[in-house]
Formats: structure tokens, C-alpha cells, sequence
């Protein structure tokens, strides 16, 4: 995830990769099951997840809209599709997320990012760039067919940037990546492997053959895969060795375990739109059922804090997001994105704040 801003623009480049560099997401899929895996390795974050309504209204947001007296959005959408998302910086900024239409969408940290800039389209701040796809497009094709009419990726100020696991209900997988100012897309026959670290997938893919149970001649020992970069290959081990058992989903926490446990830990069952979730301040495993929830324009956008108390199902436990309620997980999660003490009483910070209030005083109540 990107979450740095820096005294110095040298210490914000080496500090963003050095924190952010430690996500994995997966797909575990057959026949009978289609099951997402993600660990979000950083530290412990505030957050909430939001469940975004069809039919609402929106703009494109910039990091100059968020902190400039500029505010007009040239890019106007009407949400198509409800999701639910994982919110470290506030309503319509998620980190990742699924929609009711079974497509997930999720970014990971990759050093090598470059921005990709098409002079037609407008800016948009990369979390709200993970929402707008959620809310416009039901599966990797979609997302993948409108990435150059779309619009353009913007990134913390002089911060490394991502590359993004993308997934469907179809067992679609797909990785886009942002290199030498164009989008790499890997998927399909491309991708074998549904799984991405922190590194061009590629590099990764290549780099596990070399083991014997893939006809190399290195000797794999699943216990010896201790490193921080051997991530990959223990996830990888895993999928390829799945046997169906009915249970995919205890497979799929056991991968996320078995790899690295993650501060904000999610397994979504995509058949039966089951969504799990956990985090590494309330470890007990949560459900929340996507078919039951109100996704309609007339309910009200709903929230529920990452670290909830509440146990087993949590369908009823959401409650209404005003703006106050927003704002206080703004206060909170801008700071800790940006790993900088003085960003917390900046002129910055306070500009971001009000602006914030502006754009979605017309969606959350007061």
C-alpha cells in the first residue's frame, strides 16, 4: 500500500518501499469453488469497511483536489454496482475491495511503478481509482478493456507506486502493472498462477521454477521458506498442491497464515459471496454476507470498524457513516498513511480535511 509522505523526498522514495513492500493476494479456484486470499502485511492501521451503494453520483478526486482551493472534478460517474470495501483513508478511498457483481480488486506495492498519463482523461487518486472500478465494471475484462480510456492513476507526491491483483466470478484473474508509462497487463494463459507478491510477476513465476516439484532441479523445502522473499514461493507451493476437500476457505486462511499473517487479513468465498475477514488487533474470524446487504440508492452508506468487537456474522452490526463519523477516520488514517508526525498538524492536512468535507457532503449525512 502507499501510505508516505516525507520531510525529504529521497527518505519518502526508500521509506514507502520499505514499509509497504509486503502484500500477497491469491485465487484459489476449481470447478466447484472460486476463493480470494489477501494479507495486508504493514502495521497496525485504523480502518473501516464500507458497504458503496449503486446509483450515487460521483467525481474524479486528484492529490491536488485534495489539498489545493482546486476542487472541480472534470469526471463525473454514477456508481453501477455495489461493493464492499477495506477503508484505511476514508469513504471512497479503499485499499481494496469486491463488488456485488464478484470482481476484486486489490493494489500492491511495486518499486518499479511508473505513471501512466493520457492528456484526455483526468487524474484520480489511486484509492478512488480502485472504487471507480468497483463501481463501473463487473469483471478483470471490463477493468482491463477501459484502462486507456479511463482515468489516469495519481500516486502520493514523488512516492513509489503499485501494481494491482484483479479477480472475478468467473475465476478471472489478471495483473496490471504500470511500467514504462504504459499499463502491463498479465492474465489468462499469461497468468497460470493466480498470485501476486511485490514483485513484476513475471520475475516471480520465473524465479519458482527452478524447484524440483515444478521439474527443477532445486529441492523445495516448504520449511526452509523463511525469508520475507520467499513468500511467493511457499503461496505458490500451496495452491499447486491443493486437493479438493469441500473447504477452500480454511485452505485459503492457511495459505494467508502459512505465508505471513497479515495486519488486515480477507478470504472471499466469490461462489457463495461470502466475505471473512480478520485483523491482527481482534483475531476472531468474522463473516459478512454480501447478498444480504442494501446496495440500493435509497439506503444509507454503511461502515463498520475494522477492529470491531463483534463477533461471527456481522450483517447487523453496520452502522450509518456521517461525515463526522468519516472525518474521524480521515484524522486517523492520513497521518498513519503517511508514516510523518508533523503531516498531522499541517497546512496540508487541515486544506485535505475541509476538502474532504466538500466533495462528499452531498453523499454521507452530517
Amino acid at each position: 500500500m502507499k501510505f508516505l509522505f516525507s520531510r525529504c523526498l529521497l527518505l519518502l522514495a526508500v521509506t514507502y518501499y520499505t514499509l509497504a513492500s509486503a502484500c500477497s493476494a491469491f485465487l484459489l479456484k476449481g470447478n466447484d469453488y472460486c476463493v480470494v486470499g489477501f494479507n495486508e502485511n504493514w502495521k497496525t492501521m485504523p480502518g473501516m469497511i464500507v458497504v458503496n451503494k449503486r446509483g450515487v453520483t460521483k467525481r474524479n478526486i486528484s492529490w491536488e483536489n485534495l489539498t489545493t482551493n482546486h476542487l472541480t472534478g472534470s469526471k463525473e460517474w454514477n456508481s453501477q454496482y455495489g461493493s464492499v470495501t477495506f477503508n484505511l483513508l476514508g469513504y471512497d478511498f479503499p485499499c481494496y475491495g469486491v463488488n456485488e457483481k464478484g470482481l476484486f480488486l486489490v493494489e500492491l506495492s511495486l518499486e518499479e511503478t511508473t505513471k501512466v498519463f493520457n492528456p484526455t482523461q483526468p487524474n484520480m487518486f489511486w484509492a478512488q481509482w480502485i472504487q471507480y472500478q468497483l463501481d463501473n465494471y463487473k469483471s478483470v475484462q471490463e477493468v482491463v478493456d477501459h484502462l486507456n480510456s479511463g482515468p489516469n492513476i495519481d500516486w502520493w507526491p514523488s512516492a513509489g507506486g503499485s501494481h494491482f491483483f484483479l479477480s472475478d466470478a468467473k475465476g478471472n484473474t489478471a495483473t496490471i502493472a504500470l511500467l514504462n508509462g504504459k499499463y502491463k497487463v498479465i492474465a489468462g494463459k499469461d497468468m497460470p498462477m493466480p498470485l501476486l507478491c511485490n514483485n513484476q510477476y513475471k520475475k516471480d513465476f520465473d524465479n519458482i521454477q527452478r524447484f524440483d516439484f515444478l521439474g527443477g532441479k532445486e529441492k523445495f523445502d516448504i520449511n526452509q521458506q523463511s525469508k520475507w522473499e520467499d513468500r511467493y514461493n511457499k503461496a505458490y507451493y500451496m495452491l499447486n498442491n491443493y486437493k479438493y476437500d469441500k473447504k477452500p476457505v480454511d485452505y485459503a486462511w492457511n495459505i494467508l497464515n502459512s505465508v505471513y499473517a497479515g495486519e488486515w487479513q480477507t478470504v472471499i468465498d466469490v461462489k457463495n459471496m461470502n466475505l471473512y475477514f480478520r485483523s491482527d488487533l481482534k483475531k476472531e474470524i468474522k463473516t459478512i454476507d454480501i447478498t444480504k446487504l442494501d446496495f440500493s440508492k435509497q439506503a444509507s452508506v454503511k461502515f463498520l470498524d475494522i477492529h470491531t468487537d463483534k463477533l461471527g456474522k456481522v450483517n447487523d452490526d453496520f452502522q450509518t457513516l456521517t461525515l463526522q463519523i468519516n472525518n474521524e477516520y480521515v484524522e486517523k488514517g492520513f497521518p498513519i498513511g503517511y508514516d510523518n508526525k508533523e503531516f498531522g498538524t499541517s497546512d496540508t492536512f487541515t486544506k485535505l480535511k475541509e476538502n474532504i468535507v466538500s466533495f462528499f457532503k452531498n453523499i454521507l449525512p452530517g
